[in-house]
């Protein structure tokens, strides 16, 4: 029962721990939405603004090598000025050379620079195979600070630009956003934020030039307080915790009604079972009953015969004798229809103290007729019995006689050898009778059950007789309690004095 109702008070903060998780999970899903949505709007954006960087670059490759195809010598001064305009205003654009074979070796004349014109050499080898003016190639550096962007101008004339690609994604995207640019899957220059966060979204974009295919990806992390936003989660849990503290304060109120309801009901019902149970006893016990009252009223009916004769006779002693019986005999009977009267109103059991065996005796005389007609054995034992125990007599009968019964109709399914044992021990303070049989026990999950109303385990029971031993046990300070031996095992138990 304590778990049951800690349950209870544990089920609005698990409802409204529930509900929290599905609303943090859809603002969380939201704000991821929104984050998609915006690094797709960032990434258009940068990719636009990187295909027009690259534009610039063929633009650039173009106008110089016009130029350097009129140089007449070398180095030319219209190439110098026109490259150090290009790297003035483009700064990405580290250096901008000339490059003519020379068997082996190539020389390179480097333009842009604010000295003037530099001369060096490279490795032929290092050039790329372009066989026609006007084509281009694009090729990774080895100290991955950019790429170079190579153009043949004229037959043995080679323009190369190198590109810091750092600076040249430089600016893309916004503060909060990474960059990253490769070639050929080979990574040439990174910018922003590293990928860390509770999430990390990122999109990718193959930018559209035909002389430098580069990828473009932009990727942002996303934080906990962006995610959850901080200003629609706040409201939202309390909220959900005001909805579900209403309806737990709703729930438990109509729980209280009910319940209250259903405790009327029920002390109401209890009323009528035990006013039913009471009229029902009678109609069990009706056989005992009238066997009990035939005895005084036989008797009645011999002693008034004698006084009849001693009256003709003259005999007054005899006749007075007989009187004496007739009314010891009528008492007798007074008290039988009292006993039943109170019993079947409901007023308070009048306990006495009564001999343990006299008591069992006169219960037992009720049912050994049904139990010889079943060809039932009865067994008694008193090894260690009281001598006397505190009950009402009527209740105490009907308790023993319903027991007895219920353990014949048990064996009437053909046990082999049917037998019932009644033993009675003292424990203590208390009168311990027990109601075996040989039976086949009383169902496991029945246990439980067996005392409840209107429980029963018989085809056409109602469930009534368990409940009304047990309540007519505890108007007599007992007990009644069942399990399983070698058959079904039913003990009474009844204080021997009146409990303090």
């Amino acid at each position: 029962m304590s778990t049951l109702r800690s349950a209870r008070h544990l089920l609005p903060f698990a409802v409204w721990l529930a509900a929290a998780v599905l609303a943090v999970a859809l603002v969380a899903a939201f704000g991821y939405r929104g984050a998609r949505t915006a690094l797709a709007e960032r990434t258009a954006e940068a990719e636009t603004r990187l295909s027009e960087r690259l534009a610039q670059h063929d633009a650039h490759l173009t106008a110089l090598a016009a130029v350097i195809r009129m140089a007449r010598a070398e180095p030319d001064a219209g190439v110098q000025g026109l490259a150090q305009a290009v790297r003035t205003f483009y700064p990405r654009i580290t250096d901008i050379d000339v490059i003519r074979p020379r068997g082996e070796l190539a020389s390179v004349a480097g333009y842009g620079g604010v000295d003037g014109p530099t001369a060096g050499t490279l490795p032929g080898a290092a050039l790329p195979p372009l066989s026609s003016p006007g084509e281009t190639a694009i090729h990774a550096r080895a100290d991955r600070g950019g790429y170079d962007l190579v153009k043949l101008v004229a037959p043995g004339v080679y323009l190369r630009l190198r590109i810091d690609a750092a600076a040249l994604i430089a600016g893309l995207a916004p503060a909060d956003y990474g960059a990253v640019l490769r070639l050929d899957q080979r990574e040439l220059a990174r910018a922003g934020p590293g990928a860390q966060g509770l999430a990390v979204i990122g999109r990718g974009a193959e930018i559209a030039s035909a002389s430098q295919p580069l990828r473009l990806e932009i990727s942002r992390r996303l934080g906990a307080w962006e995610l959850l936003r901080p200003a629609w989660t706040l409201p939202l849990l309390l909220g959900l915790a005001l909805a579900v503290w209403l309806a737990a304060q709703y729930r438990r109120a109509v729980r209280d009604r009910r319940e209250e309801e259903r405790r009327a009901a029920l002390l109401e019902q209890e009323a009528r079972l035990a006013h039913a149970g009471r009229v029902n006893a009678l109609g069990e016990m009706a056989s005992g009953i009238a066997h009990e009252l035939a005895q005084p009223m036989a008797a009645l009916l011999t002693q008034s015969q004698a006084a009849r004769r001693a009256a003709a006779q003259g005999r007054q002693d005899l006749l007075q004798l007989a009187l004496d019986a007739n009314v010891r005999e009528a008492r007798r009977a007074g008290d039988i229809l009292g006993r039943m009267r109170v019993y079947i109103s409901g007023d308070a059991a009048r306990l006495e103290a009564v001999p343990l065996a006299d008591a069992l005796t006169e219960a037992l005389r009720l049912v050994e007729p049904d139990l010889a007609r079943r060809g039932i054995a009865l067994r008694v034992s008193l090894p260690n019995a009281p001598c006397g125990i505190l009950i009402d007599v009527i209740a105490f009968q009907q308790v023993i006689v319903n027991l007895v019964l219920n353990a014949a109709e048990a064996l009437a399914a053909g046990t082999p050898a049917p037998r019932i044992d009644i033993s009675a021990v003292r424990q203590g303070e208390q009168a311990v009778i027990t109601v075996a049989d040989n039976g086949p026990g009383i169902p496991p999950e029945a246990l439980p059950r067996l005392f409840e109303p209107f429980f029963t385990t018989k085809p056409d029971g109602m469930g009534l007789g368990l409940p009304l031993c047990a309540r007519l046990a505890e108007t007599m300070h007992g007990s009644v309690e069942a399990a399983n031996a070698d058959g079904a095992c039913f003990t009474l138990k009844l204080p021997i004095r009146m409990p303090a």
